[in-house]
């Protein structure tokens, strides 16, 4: 359905956003607050050149009818004085599709998650990155080690040796790559050292390996390297983004 037009319910200040975020939880282990004791969490400006150097991606397919969607969403928030590309908190608003059905969201920065990634021969190797309870329930339901990512080679990699800082976009691509593509510097929400043990569902890759799609394919992005078999990788889903278009939406936590 097009988004037709937004009525906007509250606007968040940073901090309370934040207060949000420390709430979020995994698919699979819903007492695990991902973010409840993250170091930092703090919005950076990001140029394109800082995108295409610094920052790595789960997901390098891009698709252009959600690139589409996004220049709706930015006409359409541009009516009230927002720059969805420049957000310093976040916006509780409704959305109405052309037949009037309502939705509600909240839209953010999209987010990047700075995790601990061990590299051996300049590959990554998740093998220590696994903890406990991550371990019995991959031991109890079958689950293991995706192969395909200790195998990921390439240049980006080179300098990375042990354990390594890595900038890996959580939610939000299509929303990034909109701003990388018209060349403007826009805000991403930086969380630093979420809850150790549980690591990103999906490998990084270099953003240089981001390409543009038509149209997602039946059954979801060919490119992602899951870092567990599936189907356990859902284990490690965060739940607040919403995918597709309305990627880098959180819904209100529920009291």
């Amino acid at each position: 359905m097009a988004l037709q037009r937004i009525e906007i319910q509250h606007v968040l200040e940073f901090d309370e956003l934040v207060k949000r975020l420390r709430n979020v939880r995994l698919k699979g282990f819903p007492d695990v607050k991902i973010y409840e004791d993250s170091d930092f969490i703090n919005i950076k400006s990001f140029s394109p050149q800082r995108i295409s150097e610094q920052v790595f991606t789960p997901q390098p397919a891009i698709y252009r009818n959600f690139l589409d969607r996004i220049d709706r969403m930015r006409e359409i928030f541009s009516e009230r004085g927002i720059d969805i590309f420049r957000l310093e908190g976040g916006i509780d608003y409704t959305a109405f599709d052309e037949n009037g059905q309502e939705t509600n969201w909240t839209i953010m920065p999209p987010v990047i998650e700075v995790l601990l990634i061990n590299f051996a021969n300049h590959r990554p190797d998740y093998s220590k990155l696994i903890g406990k309870p991550l371990e019995e329930r991959m031991i109890k339901e079958g689950h293991r080690l995706n192969p395909e990512v200790s195998s990921l080679s390439y240049d980006a990699f080179d300098k990375f040796s042990g354990l390594e800082r890595i900038p890996i976009i959580c939610d939000g691509s299509h929303r990034i790559h909109s701003a990388y593509e018209k060349g403007i510097e826009q805000n991403l929400l930086v969380i630093d050292t979420p809850r150790w043990g549980y690591p990103y569902y999906a490998a990084p890759k270099p953003y240089s390996k981001v390409h543009v799609e038509q149209e997602r394919p039946e059954g979801g992005s060919p490119d992602k390297t899951h870092v567990l078999t599936e189907p356990g990788h859902k284990l490690l889903y965060r739940l607040f983004p919403s995918g597709g278009i309305l990627s880098g939406d959180v819904r209100p936590v529920k009291k």
